[in-house]
């Protein structure tokens, strides 16, 4: 069959590699601009001797990436090797920073051993971890259920502080999926939420996973798959217009007039891009118009560039997701977390194993709050806001895939990641394409993360039945302090003696702002 893939980010990607070398079809990719791999984006930082660097798409893990980690393995020529991963949150330029590397960089700045906020942070962030694995067991086994809660409405049900939300859960959140906290953070589903971090190992304190990179940058494996795509099969800086159902045959239309004929075609595109080009073709249907539009997207700039102005101040808390925050003042003159914005800065000499004594601190920064002193390339990526509603519509694509000969494939689908890209390009060219499927021949079985978590095939984490009953009573032990009261007196008891610490320093002549 001749099949037609919309875009070539790494779903597109996975769909033409899995079509072109294991099966009898003939695939064709389009690609509206003018280089192929979306965010797989490898630039060229302009040092004296210049470096590779990754503008997008930068690290992964054998946990949670597991197709795209076997394809990488069948292609020696990509290298993979070890990285850190390592995250920290800076605020207002440096007046509150934390990392969570060490205890040391924890209390990267002194004053916060005196900080209470500090310490209630800590106490959250240790009780959250607790509670929300010991919620994923019950769900697993049918015990409990939080369909339908927000993580927002259950952080107020069980009263998390506010400087839990902000400097901790807001910022990884928002880190993670790069969207604004007031569009995602506090309406995503608990339970999604919770379970996302429990398959990512994000729960966890120790025996957290190894993670990966490419050194020399992402586009080697774009470049592997396309070089055995025939030359005259790959359209670049072609933007697809619309697509008409011929009944047995789809009609395709480029931008500039040109029309071809397929037997399906797999959209691989975002979610708004797939649903433009399906009203102009002039017959979609009420389910695509309805379920595709659910999804929301936000665009963010990307630079690349060497101002540390851009990092934490406290050099110690310097690692390699580092969230910039600002404070605003509300209408009763409260001093708030920004939440309208997310702006990150990745520390690519750690990451990807770039010297700094040869090429200089080589940072990229995600919506920077301020130019930086240098730009070495400023790019645009979109990404999908994964609230309530998306979840609701990835529930519901099932009624559209490989309906009319069409299916969809996209990082949207699922959590956002490189991982969940790269599979549903692998399921729109099998699963979700039923006349493909007989003659596509997978190299090796699509594997879950899901179904993988905790089972120690990720090689750093296993969870034994003694851990989970370790998890079971700390959580215990967080519902005692909570239902008691106990948690108010000590942090009443504690706050005290840290005001007191503080006034005796501020009388000594120590001026601690916290």
């Amino acid at each position: 069959m001749k099949v037609a893939v919309v875009g070539s980010g790494v779903s597109g990607l996975a769909a033409t590699w899995l079509l072109n070398e294991h099966s009898d079809h003939e695939v064709h990719l389009y690609e509206a601009d003018n280089r192929p791999g979306g965010h797989a984006n490898t630039v060229r930082f302009p040092s004296k001797q210049g470096v590779n660097v990754d503008s997008g798409f930068i690290v992964f893990n054998p946990c949670t990436y597991p197709n795209f980690l076997r394809f990488l393995k069948r292609y020696p020529e990509i290298p993979v090797a070890p990285t850190e991963m390592t995250f920290s949150v800076s605020r207002d330029h440096g007046k509150f920073e934390w990392a969570g590397d060490t205890i040391f960089t924890v209390f990267c700045q002194p004053r916060r051993l005196i900080d209470p906020n500090m310490w209630r942070m800590l106490y959250d962030v240790l009780r959250f971890n607790a509670s929300a694995q010991r919620l994923v067991a019950q769900w697993n086994s049918g015990a409990v259920d939080l369909i339908g809660i927000s993580i927002g409405e259950y952080l107020n049900k069980e009263g998390y502080s506010q400087s839990f939300q902000d400097n901790y859960l807001i910022p990884m959140t928002a880190a993670i999926w790069s969207t604004p906290p007031d569009k995602c953070a506090l309406d995503f589903p608990a339970r999604t939420l919770m379970q996302f971090m429990h398959n990512h190992h994000l729960l966890q304190i120790t025996g957290k996973p190894s993670w990966l990179t490419i050194p020399g940058g992402s586009q080697q494996y774009v470049k592997t798959i396309l070089s055995s795509l025939p030359d005259s099969q790959l359209y670049l800086s072609t933007p697809v217009t619309s697509i008409r159902n011929n009944g047995s045959s789809l009609e395709l239309a480029t931008s500039s007039g040109q029309t071809s004929t397929y037997d399906h075609v797999i959209l691989a595109c975002h979610s708004d891009t797939a649903l433009s080009i399906l009203r102009t073709g002039g017959d979609v249907t009420k389910d695509e118009e309805t379920i595709l539009g659910m999804f929301e997207w936000n665009k963010n700039a990307v630079v690349v560039h060497n101002d540390i102005q851009l990092m934490p101040k406290a050099r110690s808390a310097w690692s390699c997701w580092n969230y910039l925050t600002y404070s605003e003042v509300d209408e009763k003159g409260n001093r708030q977390a920004n939440r309208d914005r997310v702006s990150l800065t990745y520390g690519m000499n750690d990451l990807q194993h770039i010297s700094e004594k040869e090429h200089g601190p080589v940072l990229v920064t995600l919506n920077p709050p301020f130019e930086p002193a240098s730009n070495f390339g400023r790019y645009s990526y979109d990404h999908p806001v994964l609230d309530g509603k998306a979840v609701q519509a990835q529930n519901l694509m099932s009624q559209i895939q490989g309906k009319r000969n069409i299916s969809y494939a996209g990082a949207y689908l699922k959590y956002g990641f490189h991982e969940d890209g790269f599979t549903s390009g692998l399921l729109a060219a099998t699963a979700y394409a039923p006349a493909l499927k007989p003659t596509v021949h997978l190299p090796f079985d699509i594997q879950y993360a899901e179904d993988r978590a905790g089972k120690g095939s990720c090689g750093t984490y296993h969870s034994t039945g003694s851990s989970a009953g370790i998890v079971a009573w700390l959580a215990l032990f967080f519902d005692i302090l909570e239902y008691t009261g106990l948690r108010g007196v000590v942090g009443f008891v504690l706050g005290t003696g840290l005001a007191c610490i503080v006034r005796v320093l501020s009388i000594c002549g120590f001026n601690l702002e916290l």
